[in-house]
């Protein structure tokens, strides 16, 4: 199969595989009751899986939660809302303990979130019982924030990817200049070795008018032109030297072309899976 092909071929199914999983984890996504330790007591909490880092999770309940004027403080490393309003039917208020983490050590990129429901300023350490009503509201809160957890996943792979593919541009944009380069001091080399077989020409001239002349003058003069054909060696080796760079350059330009492409067409994937 032809490289450029395949190297497509694997983008395309790179492209693929991350929508349509990203997409059916999305969909499988349901808030859930389960026991959690806290201040050496169990209490129970809403929770809920997500198939993004928690860096993006967290930054993104971060914003959803401030779009709406609400702020958090911190205590025991939970993220603490204070006094919101669960749903429109809610006729009470709520403090919600909020806190991220990693889903399991060998999987970085699928957090949990934890969210322990309060009454305002309740110590969830504290907190007697099991409020049916809460844990409901708290559960449609969490399924309703997901989309917005989506989007921040969504933007930070893009930015991810944004910056992968100007790497990329630059890359290419470094080969195009090493080319010009390259290009440059293959022509000074071809101007410097005809110069040099210029001089020699005179050079050989002097040796032949001088023949049976001065000898230490003929021998000046054999030492000029050993000077000036071990020079000719030199740049040929230099001449030599820069073409083999400058068609590496080529085929690492094409590479990087393609590259490049590769790159760009996966950011334009992502910046269509964007829902204004």
């Amino acid at each position: 199969m032809n490289r450029h092909l395949y190297q497509r071929l694997l983008l395309t199914l790179s492209i693929i595989s991350c929508c349509a999983g990203g997409a059916g984890l999305y969909a499988q996504s349901k808030a859930y009751e389960s026991q959690v330790s806290y201040q050496k007591g169990t209490q129970t909490a809403t929770m809920i899986d997500l198939p993004y880092p928690p860096d993006v999770v967290e930054s993104s309940i971060k914003d959803y939660m401030a779009r709406r004027g609400w702020k958090n403080s911190s205590n025991r490393g939970y993220k603490v809302y204070r006094n919101l309003r669960l749903d429109d039917t809610a006729s009470s208020l709520n403090d919600l303990h909020i806190r991220v983490d990693r889903k399991s050590s060998r999987d970085k990129n699928s957090s949990v979130i934890t969210v322990l429901s309060t009454q305002p300023g309740e110590d969830p350490g504290t907190r007697m019982g099991r409020d049916a009503a809460a844990m409901s509201r708290t559960s449609g809160f969490l399924e309703k924030m997901v989309p917005a957890i989506e989007s921040g996943d969504l933007e930070a792979r893009i930015k991810t990817r944004e910056e992968s593919a100007k790497k990329a541009q630059n890359k290419l944009g470094n080969l195009h200049d090493d080319q010009a380069d390259l290009e440059k001091k293959i022509r000074n080399t071809q101007e410097d070795l005809g110069k040099n077989k210029t001089t020699q020409t005179q050079e050989a001239q002097t040796m032949q008018a001088s023949v049976n002349g001065d000898a230490d003058a003929m021998k000046k003069s054999h030492k000029r032109m050993d000077k000036l054909l071990d020079e000719q060696t030199s740049l040929q080796k230099k001449l030599t030297k820069y073409q083999a760079s400058l068609e590496q350059n080529k085929k690492d330009q094409e590479s990087q072309r393609v590259t490049t492409g590769q790159e760009q067409q996966a950011l334009d994937s992502l910046r269509t899976q964007r829902k204004h």
